[in-house]
């Protein structure tokens, strides 16, 4: 069995509330669907973010198409290390991304060819229902909003809520606290500030979001500044999340051996595919250091393909994030649906999951009227609209 052919599939697909954040408002995604099919006719499934931007994205995709098309999809292994030999080296944040989104699709034609679900391919599943978080859009950054939002999602079973922290220090606080009140010790309450504080800052709002119970501060400081990150959690007591710097596996094994975290936070994106976010989690799992998956803008092909992964650890588990409650679509065409906050590991061979062809051609249409959503916008811009 060989890969025939590999196509690349861009679409835009809208939220229904924006994300806003440190850096801006994001009305949506802009992803790039992998489809890899064989010479007997099967058809392998992946996905990546269009971060930082699509043609970047998808042109280290297309640079990866000769060590793809002609090849067993079985060498995945192979493909992973041919491909840095190849140069990702030389940009492995994007470069990670592009091979993540082959990767995928390789080990969703090598389950679907065993006739298996990955999760059975790789050892079987212990945690068969994997929690995940309710994102807060909070839209108007306003607590009373804020406070809706949260009882809403305790009402539908969520027992984590997560918010966007790092945009106005005691507007930011005042939400919080709102959270807390209406909601008390239904749900844990986790904040990510990406990187907004100084550690002069943090050494000031951090207490005061501890004093708040928050289940753990992510980001707080810069990515870069592991020294700080251990500093800030042994001077407050509270527990800090490593995302931006956990990025890449050594990064991952530094913020360990550092003790700059009490959570790591990352995802098959910034990690470089599958079965390094397995790896990490067996790392993580070792050190007695909770996984959690990051939310890369993830729709539901990656979201299907993590499951068969945080199914295999242990319970109980954090809150994983995702952002599918704010999406418009999944581009699944039976789309994830959450039971009490929590996704069922799939059962179908491969990653167990089909894209939904009519709606991979209309956010690909999206795509070309609309263009790219930009994760850096102002926070007060518009949902775009037209053409391009």
């Amino acid at each position: 069995m060989r890969i025939a052919e590999m196509r690349v599939h861009v679409v835009s697909v809208p939220f229904t509330e924006p994300e806003t954040w440190r850096f801006g408002r994001l009305w949506g995604l802009t992803s790039a669907i992998v489809e890899v099919r064989t010479d007997t006719g099967l058809v392998g499934w992946g996905e990546t973010p269009g971060s930082p931007t699509i043609g970047l994205v998808t042109g280290a995709i297309e640079g990866l198409r000769p060590l793809v098309v002609g090849r067993d999809p079985h060498d995945v292994t192979a493909f992973v290390r041919l491909a840095r030999l190849r140069g990702v080296h030389h940009y492995p944040y994007l470069g990670n991304a592009a091979v993540a989104a082959v990767e995928i699709a390789l080990w969703d034609v090598v389950g679907k060819a065993a006739g298996l679900p990955l999760a059975r391919l790789w050892g079987g599943t212990a945690t068969p229902a994997v929690p995940f978080y309710r994102y807060l859009p909070v839209q108007d950054r306003t607590p009373a909003t804020a406070a809706a939002e949260a009882r809403t999602a305790v009402a539908e079973g969520y027992r984590t809520v997560y918010l966007k922290l790092g945009i106005a220090l005691e507007a930011d606080l005042a939400i919080v606290a709102a959270v807390h009140e209406a909601i008390g010790d239904a749900a844990a309450i986790r904040v990510d500030a990406n990187e907004a504080w100084t550690r002069f800052e943090a050494d000031r709002v951090v207490p005061r979001l501890g004093a708040l119970g928050v289940e753990f501060v992510e980001q707080p400081i810069d990515m870069h500044d592991l020294d700080g990150l251990a500093e800030l959690r042994a001077r407050t007591g509270v527990p800090i999340g490593a995302n931006q710097s956990a990025w890449l596996p050594h990064q991952v094994a530094a913020t360990i051996a550092r003790r700059a975290a009490d959570v790591i936070v990352t995802d098959p994106h910034q990690l470089g595919g599958l079965a390094t976010f397995r790896d990490v989690a067996a790392l993580c799992e070792l050190h007695g250091i909770p996984l959690i998956k990051h939310a890369f803008g993830d729709l539901g092909v990656t979201t299907a393909a993590t499951l068969h992964v945080l199914g295999s650890l242990p319970e109980p588990q954090l809150g994983h994030q995702t952002h599918l409650q704010i999406l418009e679509h999944d581009l699944l065409a039976e789309r994830l649906t959450f039971t009490a906050g929590c996704l069922q590991v799939p059962t179908a061979p491969g990653i167990g999951v089909e894209v939904d062809r009519d709606a991979l051609r209309h956010y690909g249409e999206a795509f070309e009227s609309i263009g790219e959503y930009e994760g850096y916008s102002p926070r007060d811009s518009e949902r775009p609209t037209g053409s391009r």
